[in-house]
């Protein structure tokens, strides 16, 4: 009879084949760093970039459908977290860390995408068409839906989400300082 103890630990091998961690081309200890520097940057453009498109194709008419695009986006994050989850390290714990000033210009960032993306498809299921009539989707919506509602359930469901990363965010610093202080604790008993 198998116990969990006896189940093998997902690793990250496959992951970093598919990276290249081990490949000749990561080179030398500084090139491997600026190389994986380089890969997060490019990760974090990529999601600027997708949220781009996402606003692009709500313009264009896509409306809710670029809310797929947006979704996409998320791989990344998810990927990262069951990484660093595989290897032991904590990454909501990391990015409770976040500097406060890096936080204020994502939030804000992302503040203004998410206005003028719903502005975009409230404005579509509104009044029938998109801002920039490409063809993408049908002239109207047949589902007559109150502008006001989707607004504010937009807005209600931003409050929240950043109610809730605060939350977690504050969580987490406090677990860490406690971890600080636990493990100077014990360098004084040394």
């Amino acid at each position: 009879m198998n116990s969990t103890s006896d189940k093998k630990k997902p690793t990250n091998e496959l992951a970093d084949r598919i990276a290249g961690f081990d490949d000749p081309s990561m080179g030398d200890e500084r090139e491997r760093d600026v190389i994986l520097r380089a890969y997060t940057l490019g990760a974090v453009v990529s999601t600027y970039v997708f949220f781009a498109l996402a606003l692009i194709f709500a313009t264009l008419g896509a409306g809710i459908w670029s809310s797929l695009i947006v979704l996409g986006s998320m791989v990344t994050s998810v990927v990262i977290s069951a990484y660093c989850n595989r290897e032991n390290v904590d990454f909501s714990m990391a990015m409770s860390r976040v500097s406060p000033r890096r936080l204020i210009i994502g939030n804000i960032v992302g503040a203004v995408f998410a206005i003028v993306w719903v502005g975009a498809i409230v404005f579509h299921m509104s009044e029938g068409y998109p801002l920039i009539n490409a063809g993408m989707g049908a002239t109207t919506l047949g589902a007559p839906t109150s502008a006001y509602t989707i607004v504010f359930a937009a807005a209600f469901g931003f409050i929240a989400a950043l109610t809730l990363m605060t939350i977690s965010r504050v969580r987490k610093i406090k677990q860490a300082r406690a971890e600080a202080a636990a493990a100077a604790d014990i360098e004084d008993e040394d």
